[in-house]
C-alpha cells in the first residue's frame, strides 16, 4: 500500500497541471494516466492549438510552466468577429482592456511538453505513473483505495477526476450530466500563409456553424471551423485543391496564398456539463466536469480556474491540518467553480445556436447586437476583461502578478 495525499485519474493538460501545482506546494500526489504521454507530443497525435487567456497564463506562470512553453506561443494583439459576409462586425484590440495580449495562441503538444518537464523537476512530492490502468477504485467516508492493474495499491484522502468528457470515475460515482450532441463536427488544420497575420485572430459565423483562423509562429495559422458531422468526413477527405477552396472561401485573401501543412483533424462537439462536482472524497476538475463548445475557445481555460481553486482550497487545508478531502471542502471547491463553468457553458451554447442559422430574423437581431458592441467601449472592455479569465472571483494564482 502507497499512501499520498491526493490522487488524479488523468494526465492530460489540467490534470498535470494540478499536479504540478499541488506538487509546489508541497503536497503528495500522484498521477494515473492510462496512456504514454510522450507519444501526445508528436504532431500527428492532436492537431489542436489552445487560446491561453491572460488569467491562464498567470497560472501556468505560478506553477513554472509558461517560462517553458512562451518561446512556442503567439500573442493574440486583436480579435475580428463577423457574421458571414456583412459588414457587422466587432473588433478587439488588446489596448482597448490595458497593455498585455488578450491570449496567446500555443499548440497542445507544446503546453504537454513543458508540463512534462516541469512535472520532473518536482518529483520529490510528483509520482507519475504512465502507462497505468486502474482496476478498481473504493472510496468511503475516511479515504480512497485505487488498485492498479500490475498490483500496486494507492491510498489518499482525495481523488480528483480529469479523465475527460467521457470520466469513468464521474459515471462510476452515479454523477448525471447535461448532454447535447450539436451534430457537428469542428475541423481543424494549420496553414502556412503568404502574408504575416499580425496577431489577428478572425472568427466568421456561417450558417453551418462557425469559422475561426487563429494565430501561429512563423507566418502560420490554425483553422478551427465547424461543419455538420455527417459531411465532415467527406470534407476531409477532400483533394487538396479543394480542400483549399472549402478554405478560401471561408477566410477570404487576407493572408494571401497559403497551403495546409500537416494531418487534417475532426472532433464531434458536445455540451456536458456535470450536474455535480464532487463526491464522498471525489472531485471532478477540466472535462470531466464541463466540456463546452470551442466556439470562444474557453475549455481548457475554465479546468485551468479548477485547477487554481482547488489547489488554493487544498493547500490551505494541509498548512491549518485540516483534512483535504473533506466535505466542507469539496462543497467550498464545488461553489467557487459550478457558477463560472455552468455559465460559460450556457454562454457558448447560445451562441452556436444563435449564429449557426441563417434565419433571417434572427439574422437582423444578431448584425444588430454586434453592431452595438463595436460601437460601445465599456461593452466590449466587459467582453474582453471576461474572455481574458480577468473577472469574477479569482484565485490567488489568477490575480495580478506583484512587480
Amino acid at each position: 500500500m502507497k499512501q499520498t495525499d491526493v490522487i488524479i485519474i488523468g494526465g492530460g493538460m489540467v490534470g498535470l497541471s494540478l499536479a504540478i501545482a499541488l506538487a509546489q506546494s508541497q503536497v503528495r500526489v500522484a498521477v494515473i494516466e492510462k496512456d504514454d504521454l510522450k507519444s501526445q507530443l508528436m504532431p500527428a497525435f492532436d492537431g489542436r492549438v489552445s487560446a491561453i487567456s491572460l488569467g491562464s497564463e498567470r497560472v501556468l506562470q505560478a506553477i513554472g510552466v509558461w517560462n517553458l512553453m512562451r518561446e512556442q506561443a503567439e500573442p493574440i494583439l486583436d480579435i475580428r468577429v463577423a457574421d458571414g459576409d456583412s459588414r457587422a462586425h466587432v473588433h478587439y484590440n488588446y489596448r482597448d482592456a490595458g497593455n498585455s495580449p488578450m491570449g496567446n495562441m500555443v499548440e497542445n503538444r507544446h503546453i504537454r511538453a513543458a508540463l512534462l518537464k516541469r512535472a520532473e523537476a518536482v518529483t520529490d512530492y510528483l509520482t507519475l505513473l504512465a502507462p497505468a490502468k486502474v482496476d478498481q477504485i473504493v472510496r468511503d467516508s475516511h479515504s480512497v483505495e485505487v488498485s492498479l492493474e500490475g498490483g500496486d495499491v494507492w491510498r489518499a484522502p482525495l481523488l480528483v477526476a480529469a479523465d475527460g468528457k467521457r470520466s469513468k470515475i464521474r459515471a462510476d460515482a452515479g454523477i448525471t450530466v447535461i448532454e447535447t450532441s450539436y451534430k457537428q463536427a469542428a475541423l481543424v488544420c494549420t496553414i502556412e500563409h503568404e502574408l504575416p497575420h499580425e496577431g489577428l485572430a478572425l472568427e466568421r459565423f456561417l450558417p453551418a456553424g462557425p469559422f475561426a483562423a487563429l494565430p501561429m509562429q512563423n507566418n502560420r495559422s490554425a483553422l478551427v471551423w465547424t461543419e455538420p458531422e455527417d459531411s465532415a468526413p467527406a470534407m476531409l477527405a477532400l483533394p487538396d485543391e479543394e480542400f483549399h477552396a472549402q478554405i478560401r472561401e471561408r477566410l477570404g485573401d487576407y493572408l494571401g496564398n497559403f497551403k495546409t501543412t500537416g494531418k487534417r483533424f475532426s472532433y464531434p462537439l458536445h455540451l456536458i456539463l456535470a450536474t455535480r462536482y464532487i463526491d464522498t472524497r471525489l472531485a471532478l476538475i477540466g472535462d470531466a466536469a464541463h466540456a463546452i463548445h470551442p466556439i470562444a475557445g474557453q475549455g481548457v481555460n475554465v479546468g485551468f480556474r479548477d485547477v487554481a481553486v482547488l489547489t488554493e482550497l487544498i493547500a490551505d487545508a494541509l498548512r491549518l491540518g485540516l483534512d483535504i478531502g473533506s466535505q466542507n471542502l469539496l462543497e467550498h471547491y464545488q461553489r467557487w467553480r459550478r457558477f463560472d463553468s455552468m455559465s460559460m457553458g450556457a454562454i457558448t451554447d447560445i451562441i452556436n445556436r444563435l449564429f449557426s442559422n441563417d434565419i433571417s430574423v434572427v439574422r437582423i437581431a444578431r448584425r444588430t447586437g454586434l453592431a452595438l458592441v463595436n460601437s460601445a467601449p465599456p461593452l466590449k472592455r466587459f467582453f474582453m476583461w471576461h474572455a481574458m479569465g480577468l473577472l469574477g472571483d479569482l484565485p490567488k494564482m489568477m490575480q495580478p502578478i506583484a512587480a
